[in-house]
């Protein structure tokens, strides 16, 4: 994932740890040995669990800052304790977790603003990707991303998405751009065949799938319509108006006041369950999500008449 920070000036180094990777064990320990190569002084653990600061312990890091979660208290030398109510932790959302990190090593308060850049070379392939759909350059584009990392849960039913893309076209005169990864890929390909349509095209052709490339593609839309997923995150910090259609997760996680987004999700008593797979085996978290609702909450966003667009969007009014 070192390729998603490309374009960007923070890191003098980046070192990349792939826990969930083909080599797991392999990658760990090539991780623990650079950090002993090389000792730190300090350490901040973003991620909340266990193995993470086991990693920090047994790579010789001397100062150790995180939260006291899951069971690691005495591995770190700073302790971040999270809000509770009771012993119970309390959502709240995961930028502001970030920075109170930051705060306990001495950085001072900063705006939850979020940034990412694209290299010369992502924004060359975002232009050859919409040029080999025959996009045009004048013509506003939503990217309607379709991610399944996280488990089936979290994925919008097919058939919804075809819905949606199909009111895009035939209500507005906004481009529609399937946006997903290698796994998705077949699916995407239905979505724009099933709609048949000049102006609903996927960039999954592309020889090779991954954060950079959906980077690219993400920096070129005007508004994205995204499931709770990376991509989502990622076209939140390229500063795109959002609709963020939640599933299994709460909005809560997402928030931030310098993201424009509309946040859609079912009042279900199971809302926030953060199950990969529906415990219930109905999905009702997604499936009673209708593109009809989904629709309208995008033609509230460009603007309140069908195919008039709002300036602040950056596209023709």
């Amino acid at each position: 994932r070192a390729e998603l920070f490309a374009g960007c000036d923070w890191f003098d180094e980046k070192w990349l740890w792939e826990p969930k990777g083909r080599a797991p064990v392999l990658s760990d320990l090539r991780l623990v040995f650079r950090m002993r190569a090389c000792p730190i002084d300090l350490l901040v653990l973003f991620p909340n669990s266990l193995h993470s600061a086991l990693l920090a312990f047994l790579g010789g890091a001397r100062q150790r800052i995180g939260y006291v979660r899951d069971c690691r208290g005495w591995l770190l030398t700073g302790k971040v304790f999270p809000p509770r109510k009771g012993r119970k932790i309390q959502p709240r959302p995961m930028v502001e977790s970030y920075l109170r990190l930051a705060e306990a090593v001495g950085c001072p308060p900063e705006s939850p603003h979020l940034e990412l850049h694209c290299t010369p070379e992502e924004k060359r392939i975002g232009e050859e990707i919409f040029r080999s759909v025959g996009f045009s350059e004048e013509t506003p584009t939503v990217g309607l991303v379709y991610a399944g990392a996280q488990g089936p849960a979290r994925r919008p039913p097919v058939e919804h998405y075809i819905q949606l893309a199909k009111m895009v076209v035939s209500q507005t005169e906004w481009q529609v751009l399937v946006v997903a990864g290698p796994d998705e890929r077949e699916i995407a390909c239905r979505i724009c065949q099933t709609v048949s349509h000049s102006r609903v095209k996927t960039m999954v052709h592309w020889p090779s799938l991954g954060l950079s490339v959906a980077k690219a593609c993400l920096a070129r839309c005007q508004v994205v319509i995204s499931p709770d997923s990376g991509p989502r995150h990622i076209a939140a910090a390229l500063g795109k108006p959002l609709i963020t259609l939640y599933g299994p997760t709460t909005p809560i996680w997402g928030e931030n006041p310098t993201v424009k987004s509309m946040d859609l999700f079912v009042d279900l008593p199971c809302l926030g369950c953060l199950k990969p797979v529906c415990p219930y085996g109905h999905h009702k978290c997604m499936q009673e999500l209708k593109p009809e609702r989904v629709f309208e909450a995008f033609c509230s966003l460009i603007g309140q008449g069908r195919g008039v667009f709002c300036d602040e969007l950056g596209v023709a009014a």
